[in-house]
C-alpha cells in the first residue's frame, strides 16, 4: 500500500496495512529557514520516512500590519492584502514545492482562525486577552479582514498547489481563558466558519486541537465541530488516551495522536526499544483502523528523526502481529 493510500485510508477508517505516522515540527534557525523553509521540511519527512507531513508556516504566523506598537489600535481599520503580498505568495510557494517534491506522500498545510492569528502576531496569550475586554469589536472587525485572507489563501493552495488539505490548529479554550459561554458566543463562529469553508475544499482534513501552552483544553466546545481526523493532545487532556478518545469523538472519527511532544516524552528521551513498546501500547489502545500516530504538538526541533523511524517500524511489526 503506498503511502497516500495508506494515510486516506485511515482518515476514512478504512483498513490500512499499517498505521500510518508522521510528526510535524517548527523550522525556526536561519538554516532550516533558508529557501522559504523548503529544503528543511522536505529533509524532515524523508530523514523520518513518514507517511504524510504537516507543513508548518513558521515565517507566516503572523499577519502582516501597517503598524506595531503593540496596541489594539493597530488592529483598527485593517485592510485586505493584495494577493501578490508576500503573506500569500511566500505559503503558496511552499506548498507548491513541497507537495511536488513529496511524490506519494499527503501535505497537510496549516492554517489558523483569526484570534489566534492575531495572538500570534502581537506574541502575547495575556495581550490578546486585554484585547478582548477592552473592545472586542474592533478586535472582530480586524478578525473579519483577517479571516477574509485566509479564506482566499485556502483557496489559492487548494487551486495552485497539490495539497492533500488542511491542519486547522484550534487555541484558545484553555480552561482558565474563556468561559464556556463566551467562547461559543465569541470564538465558536469563527471556527466553524474556517471549519466548514476547508471542509468544502477538502474532504481530508485534519482538526488540531492545540494545547501548546500546557494547559488543559475544555474539549467540549470543540466536540460537535465537524471534523473528520482529529490531533489532541494525550498527555495534557485529562482522561483523553487514546482509547478514551475512542468514545469520546464521534463515531467515525480517525484519531491522531498518542506522544508526547515535549523534551520529557518517550519520543525524545528513549532507546529504540522503549520507543517501540510505547509505539505498541498505543496501538492496543486505539486499535489500527481509523489511527495515525502523532504526537500532541509540534515535536522538539532537535528530535531525532532515527527515533521517529523506530515508531514507524513498531507499527509494521505490529500490523504483522495482528491481524488488521
Amino acid at each position: 500500500m503506498d503511502k497516500r493510500t495508506r494515510v486516506l485510508n485511515a482518515m476514512d477508517c478504512k483498513p490500512v496495512d499499517r498505521v500510518p505516522v508522521s510528526f510535524y515540527t517548527h523550522f525556526l534557525s536561519p538554516e532550516a529557514s533558508r529557501d522559504n523553509g523548503v529544503p528543511a521540511q522536505l529533509k524532515w519527512l524523508r530523514d523520518c520516512n513518514m507517511d504524510f507531513l504537516c507543513v508548518e508556516t513558521d515565517g507566516y504566523m503572523e499577519y502582516p500590519v501597517p503598524t506595531s506598537s503593540g496596541m489594539l489600535n493597530d488592529w483598527k481599520d485593517l485592510k485586505p492584502l493584495n494577493r501578490n503580498s508576500r503573506y500569500f505568495t511566500g505559503q503558496l510557494d511552499r506548498a507548491k514545492r513541497i507537495s511536488e517534491s513529496a511524490g506519494d506522500t499527503c501535505i497537510f498545510f496549516m492554517l489558523f482562525a483569526p484570534f489566534t492569528t492575531i495572538k500570534h502576531t502581537i506574541g502575547g496569550e495575556s495581550l490578546i486577552m486585554e484585547y478582548y475586554r477592552q473592545d472586542p469589536q474592533t478586535l472582530s472587525d480586524a478578525m473579519k479582514t483577517i479571516e477574509e485572507s485566509t479564506f482566499i489563501l485556502a483557496d489559492m493552495l487548494k487551486e495552485q498547489t497539490p495539497v492533500t488539505g488542511f491542519f486547522l490548529a484550534l487555541q484558545n479554550a484553555e480552561h482558565n481563558r474563556f468561559t464556556p459561554e463566551e467562547y461559543r458566543e465569541y470564538l465558536s463562529p469563527w471556527d466553524l466558519r474556517l471549519l466548514n469553508y476547508i471542509n468544502n475544499l477538502s474532504d481530508y482534513n485534519i482538526t488540531h486541537m492545540c494545547s501548546w501552552t500546557g494547559i488543559p483544553n475544555n474539549l467540549d466546545l470543540w466536540k460537535d465541530y465537524p471534523y473528520k481526523t482529529v490531533n489532541w493532545s494525550v498527555n495534557i487532556e485529562r482522561q483523553m488516551n487514546m482509547a478514551q478518545a475512542r468514545a469520546y469523538f464521534r463515531q467515525g472519527t480517525a484519531l491522531m495522536g498518542g506522544f508526547d511532544n515535549t523534551s520529557h516524552g518517550v519520543l525524545y528521551n528513549s532507546g529504540r526499544t522503549e520507543i517501540k513498546e510505547f509505539t505498541k501500547r498505543q496501538l492496543d489502545l486505539a486499535g489500527q483502523k481509523g489511527t495515525l500516530l502523532c504526537a500532541d504538538c509540534s515535536v522538539q526541533m532537535d528530535q531525532s528523526p532515527e527515533k521517529i523511524r523506530y515508531v514507524v517500524e513498531a507499527c509494521e511489526e505490529y500490523a504483522e502481529e495482528h491481524s488488521i
